[in-house]
């Protein structure tokens, strides 16, 4: 008695279709985690220098008033000590900027706290009548880190365009 087996249809190509769906799903859920891991890591090194930028800038209450963007003493100003401590990150950020301001404690108590820059203290240096250092003994020094982050494709996942980071850090005076 001859049995006879029977072959299963041929379906060619159904394999690769397969394959191309779900490594598509696969590398996109990828994609979208590795763009929001450099977004954290944007975020969390501008938070951390802008706090070391802040530390810097109330321990050096005493430097001359340019010393927030020139230096003095033979000491990085407080722009180039941040931007140190961004330690490269600050090139993922468009329009990346660091400020250092003295800040308004009439509105720094309120609920919720709102962290602004005194009366007098603008981000022109030749017209401020406020300069950071000006604050005594507690009183509060801001240190502010602004950019953009662009994500590597910006219309992947409906990211969209520029994200802003404005992260600001208060130490109090040691001065």
């Amino acid at each position: 008695m001859l049995v006879r087996v029977r072959q299963p249809r041929v379906r060619r190509g159904a394999t690769i279709v397969e394959t191309a769906l779900v490594l598509s799903m696969f590398f996109l859920f990828l994609f979208g985690i590795l763009e929001y891991a450099r977004f954290l890591l944007a975020v969390q090194v501008s938070t951390n220098a802008s706090r070391d930028g802040a530390r810097y800038a109330s321990v050096n209450v005493r430097e001359a008033t340019d010393f927030d963007v020139n230096g003095g003493s033979g000491k990085p100003s407080i722009d180039a000590y941040v931007t140190g401590r961004m330690g490269g990150v600050q090139n993922m950020l468009s329009n990346f900027e660091v400020e250092a301001f003295p800040c308004n404690s009439a509105q720094m108590y309120a609920d919720p706290p709102i962290i602004t820059p005194k009366t007098g203290w603008t981000n022109n240096p030749s017209t401020r009548t406020v300069h950071w250092n000006a604050a005594t003994f507690t009183e509060r020094i801001g240190v502010r880190v602004k950019g953009g982050y662009q994500p590597i494709l910006p219309n992947f996942l409906f990211m969209g365009g520029i994200t802003e980071i404005n992260i600001v850090s208060v130490m109090g005076s040691e001065g």
